[in-house]
């Protein structure tokens, strides 16, 4: 007598109880959960104080002139504004603090810490284009020869003074060919300029140095 085969069993669909299917579940999820932790332990940024618009010093700052960004500092994290500390509610920064910087720590005053002020001085407007908002520069002065005719041979009498602001003499009661630079000048530096510039000398600005 001839056996018939036996009938092969169905492959059934593993069910939502089979164990495969439950330990591939958890792995899933822990691959899942230790991707989001590692992202989460790399992402070291915290939230800081950056200027939204140029603050120079000698000019009164406040909390409306910045704004808090996102960033990752590591080691100099401690020398900036942290976003969870509030800023006074007026206060000078001793240097500029272009758009966008962060705000350290040090710049932020009562008053301006090297005890300078500033002033505007007219300038000749084909100085060097390094000569900007927050560079730092050099001034130089010609005074007028006593027999009024031309200038004396420039001298350097200021060095590395910081820029701190800019205006086109477009006035009709203003010299012509000149240029407004705001300076931030020590109480020592600060009769001379004014002098010279109430002489009628020629005031120069050239970029400082590194060996200034």
């Amino acid at each position: 007598m001839i056996e018939k085969p036996a009938e092969a069993s169905r492959i059934r669909p593993p069910g939502w109880r089979d164990p495969r299917l439950i330990v591939g579940v958890i792995l899933v999820v822990l691959s899942v959960a230790g991707v989001v932790a590692l992202i989460q332990a790399a992402d070291s940024r915290q939230g800081y104080w950056a200027a939204s618009v140029d603050v120079v010093p000698g000019a009164q700052a406040n909390a409306e002139d910045f704004h808090i960004v996102q960033a990752s500092m590591s080691e100099s994290s401690d020398q900036y504004w942290l976003a969870d500390e509030e800023l006074p509610p007026q206060f000078l920064v001793s240097s500029t603090i272009r758009q966008g910087e962060l705000l350290p720590k040090f710049d932020v005053a009562e008053s301006d810490p090297d005890g300078r002020q500033q002033v505007g001085v007219r300038v000749s407007q084909d100085m060097p284009a390094s000569v900007d908002v927050g560079s730092r520069a050099d001034v130089w002065v010609a005074l007028a020869s006593t027999d009024g005719r031309g200038f004396e041979e420039p001298t350097k009498m200021i060095n590395n003074a910081e820029v701190v602001g800019m205006d086109d003499n477009t006035s009709a009661f203003a010299a012509a060919d000149t240029t407004t630079v705001h300076l931030m000048l020590s109480d020592e530096a600060l009769p001379s300029v004014l002098d010279a510039q109430a002489n009628g000398a020629q005031i120069s600005l050239v970029p400082t140095t590194v060996e200034n």
